[in-house]
């Protein structure tokens, strides 16, 4: 196993290096990395399940969907990952977590904090998750990764995660949510979070006797980056991928209360019903056109702006129509 030392911060080009990485080379690898402030859900999950609206509307914090599976996890300033990409050989286990969070529990048991495994994924200490895990097998090579709240900024990690929504049916996998912790306050001894990355790397290239350090070539970056720009900065793979879903809300616009019911499918609104329509020429003419757009906060925001412009009503009503949609 190699380490491979990689610097970048940038969540759409990490997130598609985990991927070529684990495609495109027979390599196995384990790497320490970071990521900007970033909502990274499983491959199998509904945005607009999992995230608040404020944080996808307003705060336009980027929402990437990666090729594991497993619940919504925030990235960011204080949040250390990790992945292990291998080959597996004759009848070993393609997917197992115990194997790849051992020696991270391990490490931190010698640091006096007493972290363990609670049920098939998580790491907790006093019951409390710092580390969600995932993972994903393409042929005999599997990725397993995970994150690790070390000093990540937690009013941020509550605020932007969306609480049960059950305005929303679908088949979505949907988070567990789980009280959070940071590690730091858990070691006796002060610890930066480049030491805690640079002991916690030392100790698994120990348990693991990796001895040998790899960089990406310039060759591999284009392909990575190709691969970042044509699907996981698109919204097709990032909200057009979750299963199809259909919401229900209460909505409200210039003081006419109703209801309106949206199906999506493959990312597409495919029908739109809206209760006590009177004579409101606004929503006679959103009921009609917000059908086959894509449900995502771009285009929806957009179609609102067309249709007041034309209308009676204000533009500051935009935000909060929008709002009501997600």
């Amino acid at each position: 196993m190699f380490f491979l030392d990689k610097t970048s911060h940038d969540p759409w080009f990490n997130l598609a290096a985990e991927e070529y990485l684990l495609r495109q080379t027979n390599m196995d690898i384990f790497m320490l990395w970071e990521n900007a402030p970033c909502l990274v859900i499983g491959k199998h999950q509904n945005p607009v399940m999992e995230i608040n609206a404020s944080c996808l509307i307003d705060e336009k914090i980027p929402v990437i969907r990666r090729i594991s599976g497993g619940g919504t996890v925030f990235h960011g300033q204080g949040n250390l990952n990790f992945t292990f990409i291998t080959t597996s050989h004759d009848n070993e286990d393609k997917i197992n977590f115990q194997r790849f969070t051992k020696p991270i529990l391990d490490y931190l048991n010698s640091k006096d904090v007493p972290a363990e495994m609670t049920g098939k994924s998580n790491l907790t200490v006093d019951g409390l998750k710092f580390s969600g895990n995932a993972a994903h097998v393409f042929k005999n090579r599997s990725i397993h990764h995970g994150t690790l709240l070390y000093e990540a900024d937690l009013k941020a990690v509550n605020r932007c995660l969306r609480k049960v929504d059950t305005s929303i049916q679908t088949k979505a996998v949907q988070s567990t949510r789980a009280q959070i912790t940071n590690l730091k306050p858990y070691f006796t001894d002060y610890m930066t979070f480049d030491a805690f990355r640079n002991e916690l790397k030392e100790f698994i290239c120990k348990d693991f006797s990796i001895n040998e350090k790899v960089a990406l070539e310039e060759s591999q970056k284009i392909e990575i980056q190709n691969l970042a720009s044509n699907k996981y900065k698109t919204l097709d793979w990032n909200f057009g991928y979750s299963p199809s879903y259909q919401l229900n809300r209460n909505f409200e616009i210039n003081g006419h209360e109703t209801k309106i019911s949206i199906s999506v499918n493959k990312g597409l609104i495919s029908t739109v019903t809206i209760e006590n329509l009177n004579n409101n020429s606004f929503l006679h003419e959103f009921q009609e056109k917000l059908v086959g757009i894509p449900h995502n906060p771009e285009a929806v925001q957009k179609l609102i702006n067309e249709i007041l412009s034309k209308s009676t009503l204000e533009l500051t009503q935009s935000k909060s129509i929008l709002y009501q949609l997600f």
